[in-house]
C-alpha cells in the first residue's frame, strides 16, 4: 500500500462500524435460531479491520510531509480509534446479551 493510501485507511474504521451495526441487526435472529455466535464474530472481525486501519494510517514520526499530511494521518488514528472502542463496547454487548432475548 502506498505512503498515500496508508494515511486514509483510518477511515476502515468507520466503515467497519457500520457494517457490524448492520450485521447486528440481522445476525441475533440467525444466533437465536440455530444456536451460534456469528454476532460476535462479526463484531471481532470487525474491530480487527478497524484497528488494521489504525496502525496503518499511523506515521512513524520520521516523515518528512508536510503539517496537513501529518495532521490527516493523526486525525485519522483519533478517529480509527473512537470507532475501535465503539466496536468493542458493541462486541460487549454482544457477548453480554444474546439474540434470543427479543
Amino acid at each position: 500500500m502506498s505512503i498515500g493510501a496508508a494515511r486514509y485507511s483510518g477511515f476502515l474504521a468507520p466503515g467497519a462500524w457500520a457494517i457490524n451495526t448492520q450485521l447486528g441487526l440481522m445476525l441475533p435472529y440467525v444466533d437465536c435460531a440455530s444456536n451460534t455466535g456469528w454476532t460476535a464474530f462479526a463484531t471481532l472481525a470487525a474491530t480487527l479491520l478497524a484497528l488494521t486501519g489504525v496502525f496503518l494510517s499511523r506515521d512513524d514520526g520520521s516523515s518528512t510531509a508536510s503539517r496537513t499530511k501529518l495532521f490527516i494521518s493523526w486525525l485519522n488514528v483519533l478517529l480509527g480509534l473512537a470507532f475501535v472502542f465503539a466496536l468493542v463496547l458493541q462486541g460487549a454487548a454482544t457477548l453480554l446479551l444474546s439474540g434470543c432475548e427479543r
